[in-house]
């Protein structure tokens, strides 16, 4: 137990991480507060993510690939902190994230989460640069403020607020992180301190950010199911793109030439005003990805139904 009188537990989740996780841990390890404890938990990698996460001193748990809320309420099982920090496997913490963080706790004992800045190291992937850039992860808030949902790649929590909401809801396909820490940012304050910072490699190719995003979308669907429809969760222009599309296409074949026309002029308006304007805020040229994802994440954001349903019939089965 160190100085500050607390028990910090960090908590891992690894799978075929095996080019990542080493600068996960050697952060971890490096840490000016060093955690008194980090619990691994792994889901079954294959890569050589094990060998590498057996040279730390670690507590090792297998989980069968049950869900990241299944792996997470895992890890917060197996670790007996009463301070609980999350830190994903393609991530590295700054030195002073966990003493940042703790600092938090100590001086405000009404603040029970505290959160911080995401930077990207993988800058020379363009993919992830652009993700980066739309998913607001640039340029993040210099002063500290209070925040409704927070991601478990950089959050730290009061382990009585995670067991007073009942930890992680494994029933969602993602967005398990933004479902807890808005239960506990109900009657809580979560924190947003820039000073804790992480560095996070974002999605490496097309092919995992678009299955990221799918499944992100499904996960939204189940947030509205449960909680009903929360600006916080999504940015709602996104479904309303998707169905002028579908509805563009359709009119091509049911209606007169001039609706598909109108139709394809708004949004092509809006993909160049969008498009003017990320490149005119950035001036990346990376943002030509966003000609890809323009239709993509439009349609993509329609599983958010398919989520919708999932939560439904859930709340019907009273799970």
């Amino acid at each position: 137990m160190q100085a500050d009188k607390h028990k910090v537990s960090v908590i891992l989740l690894t799978k075929n991480s095996a080019s990542t996780v080493q600068k996960s841990m050697n952060s971890i390890f490096q840490q000016k507060r060093k955690p008194d404890e980090v619990v691994v938990v792994d889901g079954n990698s294959g890569d050589g993510t094990l060998e590498v996460v057996k040279k730390y001193p670690v507590k090792l748990v297998t989980e069968q690939g049950l869900g990241f809320g299944y792996a997470r309420n895992l890890g917060v099982k197996n670790a007996s902190g009463d301070i609980v920090f999350f830190l994903d496997s393609d991530c590295y913490a700054e030195p002073d994230w966990i003493g940042n963080a703790l600092s938090r706790f100590d001086s405000n004992p009404h603040v029970v989460g505290v959160t911080g800045q995401t930077r990207l190291w993988n800058t020379e992937s363009a993919v992830a640069r652009f993700l980066a850039y739309v998913g607001g992860r640039v340029n993040m808030p210099a002063e500290r403020k209070y925040v409704k949902i927070a991601p478990t790649m950089n959050l730290a929590l009061r382990r009585e607020a995670i067991d007073e909401v009942g930890g992680f809801d494994e029933n969602l396909i993602r967005c398990e992180d933004t479902d807890l820490t808005y239960k506990i940012s109900q009657n809580h304050k979560i924190l947003y301190d820039p000073s804790m910072v992480i560095w996070f490699r974002g999605s490496p190719n097309l092919r995992a950010a678009s299955r990221k995003c799918v499944r992100h979308f499904v996960g939204v669907g189940q947030l509205f199911a449960k909680h009903g429809l929360k600006s916080s969760f999504v940015r709602f222009n996104l479904p309303l793109r998707g169905f002028i599309l579908i509805a563009t296409l359709l009119s091509l074949f049911l209606l007169p030439w001039y609706v598909p026309t109108v139709l394809f002029s708004f949004l092509l308006a809006e993909f160049s005003y969008k498009s003017i304007k990320l490149y005119l805020r950035y001036r990346d040229p990376c943002v030509v990805y966003y000609v890809i994802f323009f239709t993509f994440w439009s349609l993509a954001s329609l599983a958010m139904f398919y989520g919708l349903y999932l939560g439904l019939k859930n709340k019907r089965k009273g799970i």
